[in-house]
């Protein structure tokens, strides 16, 4: 994926973990799975930033 596509996707899941966090609970399973999914696009765009 490259660097665009991953701004795009991160700030998609930021958008949708703000709103799961704004309506559930923070442990809900479903807020955890957005978290979980923003953190490993976060590290792969610091990864391909790294070596670019």
């Amino acid at each position: 994926m490259n660097k665009g596509t991953l701004d795009k996707e991160i700030n998609s899941l930021k958008e949708t973990l703000y709103t799961l966090m704004t309506y559930s609970n923070l442990t809900d399973d479903t807020v955890v799975e957005c978290s979980q999914k923003l953190d490993k696009l976060i590290v792969e765009y610091q990864n391909q930033k790294n070596f670019s």
